[in-house]
């Protein structure tokens, strides 16, 4: 019974592995044929503050320019596009 648990970790880390190295596979080979504007975008996020009573204000006349890289996984220092859209507010403190 051990082993076959340790087999399925081991293979499940080999896949999650496998999955990353061919997300930077593909990145690469993206920048190479359509250069880097094809695999490096930007998304306009905003910054909130918290207020009293647990409350946030969020600043929508300041927006930013956030890079991130249309990628599965974090590649080249970059969040990936996916997970910056969705947390499109900063919260500043």
């Amino acid at each position: 019974m051990r082993n076959v648990l340790l087999a399925i970790v081991v293979a499940i880390c080999a896949a999650l592995a496998a999955l990353y190295v061919g997300d930077y596979a593909v990145l690469r080979i993206r920048i190479a044929r359509h250069g880097p504007d094809s695999a490096v975008g930007s998304v306009t996020t905003f910054l909130a503050a918290p207020i009293k009573g647990g409350k946030v204000s969020i600043y929508y006349d300041q927006p930013q320019s956030t890079p991130c890289v249309r990628a599965i996984f974090p590649q080249m220092g970059y969040a990936p596009c996916w997970y910056v859209r969705r947390h499109a507010v900063q919260l500043v403190d």
